[in-house]
């Protein structure tokens, strides 16, 4: 057999393949995601296609990029959006850190007072919603309390890949840039604060100034540096008279019960679990706050609710 009909062979399954991608597409045709990440996040690849860019930028100037799918989780993303543009975010805090697992953050300041918002619609399949952006790590969600649609404005990065999560809370959007701040953030020291019931909170708080969106509005301030003229949106404030939950659930703003708590982390003895959260210190939150009382406190991790790294209670 020549090398010259060798050659027209090759040429031939050259051109039979080019037509094959054009006639079948090419998955990843209109999104810069590669290949390989399109397929472990599990998601249909027109939903990724439409993105909206937001940044994170922290007190200490390190930022962390997103890219949100409002075709993906379309109330999830417009209400992320509008809070940012709001200002909701200014000055928030990441206050639940689990090493290996994810961060939390967007729904207190730094003295740990809760910033009230209204909730949103729960946009995943236990809740009757298609979404299934899986849980890898980059994966930005919302949290939530017990009830499906009591998400708010807390959000969390997962830091390793979480699957079992799938399904169960409203995936939006990936990190694009930064996951070596998520890694920096999900390493730091924390431990609980006993009057709050909180556990795995930053010693040292870890500032949200600013999250942007694409169109460069961040914060009140620069919107109210801007021209006059412009519509404002309404606040994403809640309606709530003062001393009231925003929340039509009554799970929403209150700590998950002890019997539901072991059933979720797999445990039978509630006086290990709270023992668990004992400070090297000797003191620690009640076994009635053991569950934190910040409502959005889910996701839970596998195994074990608590860091690692916690050194008792402040």
């Amino acid at each position: 057999m020549s090398k010259k009909f060798i050659g027209v062979i090759a040429a031939m399954l050259s051109a039979v393949l080019m037509l094959s991608a054009c006639q079948f597409g090419d998955p990843t045709q209109g999104t810069d995601i590669d290949a390989e990440t399109l397929k472990a996040m599990k998601v249909n690849p027109e939903l990724v296609k439409n993105k909206v860019k937001a940044t994170i930028e922290l007190d200490d100037g390190d930022e962390i990029k997103l890219e949100l799918y409002p075709d993906l989780a379309p109330e999830t993303v417009q209400n992320f959006v509008e809070l940012a543009e709001d200002g909701f975010y200014d000055g928030t805090i990441f206050h639940r850190v689990i090493e290996d697992f994810m961060i939390q953050g967007g729904g207190y300041d730094e003295n740990l007072k809760k910033q009230n918002t209204n909730t949103v619609k729960g946009e995943f399949s236990e809740n009757g919603f298609e979404n299934t952006l899986s849980h890898i790590r980059g994966i930005i969600s919302m949290a939530r309390a017990q009830d499906v649609n009591s998400a708010t404005s807390q959000f969390f990065i997962v830091q390793q890949n979480a699957d079992y999560l799938d399904g169960k809370y409203a995936a939006f959007g990936r990190v694009t840039e930064g996951m070596d701040v998520v890694d920096k953030i999900a390493s730091v020291r924390t431990g609980s604060v006993a009057a709050q019931g909180m556990e795995d909170v930053p010693v040292d708080p870890i500032v949200i100034r600013s999250i942007t969106i694409d169109n460069g509005s961040s914060s009140k301030s620069d919107k109210d540096s801007k021209s006059d003229k412009m519509t404002p949106k309404p606040s994403k404030k809640p309606t709530a008279s003062p001393g009231t939950s925003p929340s039509s659930s009554p799970a929403a703003g209150s700590e998950i019960d002890e019997d539901t708590l072991r059933r979720i982390l797999g445990g039978d003895d509630s006086s290990s679990s709270s023992s668990s959260r004992s400070s090297s210190s000797g003191s620690s939150a009640s076994s009635s706050n053991s569950a934190n009382t910040s409502g959005e406190n889910e996701p839970i991790a596998r195994g074990n609710l608590n860091s690692s790294r916690g050194n008792g209670s402040f």
